[in-house]
């Protein structure tokens, strides 16, 4: 018996599937893109199960010929090109006829299509297999129904995520898509609730703001560059809009949606020459190129290109936002011009002395500018022993009322018990003082020992709100005007699903409008919210994080960024304050 087998037409055709077909999101990329490739003016997707249970995709396009409809399920077969020659000028979305093939092979496929001439016709398959052809009534255009995604191969089935991620990684595909062709009206059900809705107004920055939200709307620079070769378009943000993570930026090479590490790496480096943080910037970049000058054929699912000469895309993309960046950021810092009326002001000139002046300034040495140690607590510093009676602030700052001290909050700092006290590693140190108002000096035993006050004071707090989310009464304070942050439709949906997650770290968070919430109380450390950039940090945090994570990982996650965003630097503190927080 021979080694080497031929592979039956099922077995083929699931391998092929496995390249095609990675998750739901995958079969809606393909069936959007051929609706694209019809010319419609409208797309209608529904998903059910994050995909798994159902995808409905309707277009009014150009719809299939009577005799095209079998064809269309078959391996290779597409109406795109012709010959090899054609892979080098692809002007299409689809081109190598595998789509339908792949999808049909691993789910039940349900596809009802009618062209301008022709009456409908209905054609069904299972697992690749066709079950029965009729004739079907409908407008012009094309309805693909597929159910049970992966049913006859369960292996594939169990590498999914939870089917709010996977509902997740199609809105996300969508929207982006979306901003590809503003001509078009996109609507987008999931489980029966609306998620996404265009109007096909041809603008693109009004999709921005229905796939967004009007801040990133107001916070975006248009670019635009042309050449021989390729021509560029698209928007970079500022940095207030700027993310941990990159799920904010997006390329289309000709109007298809790619990954390209050359593009990225030309924003980011053209955003840091303006940027003050280490974030990764918000941009949309739209390259128009010759298709003889790309190769869109090196990705099983096209989500790559390859160029011809990357260091001329790299520096035609970013000399256009570099440019776009200085222009617009210029503008910032325009003041208007206070209008001076005339001999309105008499000018004041002072006398020129012959010499420099001298002022003595009195300075007592003998005397410290904080209160003196006693004989005990002196004894207690060179002995690690700790005082019995919890320390005292005085003048504004007390140990039982709620002390601030610009983002130095001390309130629920109290000092633990005896009993509870776990024992120190070191012993009390002797404050010197503080430098920069950063970092606290102590010395221990002959010994300098250098406090960074803000991260003792993070950590202090990280801890102190692990304890309390674990023990169920973490304390929250009402903001006295709630924070109304509108998110994008990937960032709601996470919120949605980490509802109970993050009410039990102590934010009281209700909906507010469409993709819009209202923060109302946050923890009590936090005080006063004067940014919100920490909520979408908890947002990217938590997206970051695997499938069936458990939620003690959440919380700290939320925890982490939270206190992060407790702490300011700067902060001059009394020596009391210092003594209480080492």
């Amino acid at each position: 018996m021979g080694r080497i087998n031929i592979l039956d037409k099922d077995t083929f055709n699931k391998i092929a599937a496995g390249e095609v077909v990675e998750r739901p999101a995958s079969v809606v990329k393909e069936l959007v893109e051929n609706a694209i490739d019809a010319r419609t003016r409208e797309i209608h997707i529904e998903i059910q199960g994050g995909g798994e249970d159902m995808i409905r995709v309707l277009d009014k396009g150009e719809g299939l010929m009577e005799e095209d409809m079998l064809k269309a399920f078959m391996p290779h077969a597409t109406s795109k090109i012709n010959s090899a020659d054609d892979l080098f000028r692809i002007s299409t979305m689809g081109f190598r006829g595998e789509a339908l093939s792949s999808i049909s092979s691993v789910s039940k496929v349900m596809m009802r299509s009618r062209t301008e001439d022709e009456d409908g016709r209905e054609i069904y398959l299972e697992g690749g297999e066709v079950h029965y052809e009729k004739y079907a009534p409908m407008d012009r255009g094309t309805l693909i129904e597929v159910r049970d995604l992966f049913y006859n191969v369960p292996a594939r089935k169990k590498f999914l995520k939870s089917s709010s991620r996977e509902s997740g990684i199609i809105n996300e595909t969508i929207s982006k898509i979306s901003i590809a062709y503003p001509e078009i009206i996109f609507t987008l059900i999931s489980e029966g609730k609306p998620v996404l809705k265009t109007y096909g107004t041809g603008n693109q920055k009004d999709v921005i703001r229905q796939v967004y939200s009007k801040k990133v709307q107001d916070s975006v620079f248009y670019f635009e560059s042309h050449s021989d070769s390729l021509s560029i378009h698209g928007y970079i943000g500022n940095e207030e809009i700027s993310r941990g993570t990159r799920n904010q930026q997006t390329i289309f090479v000709n109007r298809r949606l790619v990954q390209s590490k050359i593009i990225t790496a030309a924003v980011e480096n053209g955003f840091k020459s303006f940027a003050t943080v280490n974030r990764f910037p918000f941009f949309i970049v739209n390259l128009e190129i010759y298709p003889e000058l790309i190769d869109v054929n090196i990705h099983p699912q096209k989500a790559e290109v390859k160029f011809e000469d990357e260091r001329h895309i790299y520096k035609a993309v970013f000399d256009a936002v570099h440019q776009a960046l200085s222009e617009g950021l210029k503008k910032t810092f325009e003041v208007e011009k206070e209008y001076i009326a005339q001999d309105s002001f008499e000018q004041l000139t002072t006398k020129e002395t012959d010499g420099p002046r001298y002022i003595d300034i009195p300075v007592d040495i003998t005397e410290r500018s904080f209160p003196k140690e006693t004989k005990e607590e002196q004894k207690a510093y060179g002995h690690g022993s700790i005082p019995s009676e919890p320390l005292e602030f005085s003048g504004r700052v007390t140990s039982e009322e709620v002390i601030e001290t610009g983002s130095l909050n001390v309130s629920g700092l109290e000092s633990d018990t005896p009993e509870t006290r776990s024992e120190a590693k070191f012993p009390m140190p002797r404050i010197i003082g503080q430098f920069r108002s950063t970092y606290i000096l102590t010395e221990i035993h002959d010994e300098l020992y250098i406090f960074d006050q803000h991260a003792a004071h993070e950590k202090i707090n990280f801890e102190k709100y692990m304890d309390g989310i674990m023990k169920g009464f973490v304390a929250s304070q009402a903001l006295l005007i709630p924070r109304v942050l509108e998110l994008s439709i990937e960032d709601f949906r996470l919120y949605e699903e980490n509802r109970e997650v993050l009410s039990d770290a102590g934010f009281v968070i209700e909906e507010f409008g469409d993709r819009t919430v209202s923060i109302r109380e946050v923890p009590y450390f936090l005080g006063t919210i004067e940014e919100t950039s920490y909520f979408h940090d908890i947002l990217d945090n938590i997206r970051n994080l695997g499938k069936g994570t458990r939620e003690e990982v959440k919380y700290m996650r939320i925890a982490t960024v939270a206190c992060k965003a407790s702490v300011k630097a700067y902060e001059t503190l009394t020596h009391k304050e210092m003594e209480y927080l080492i």
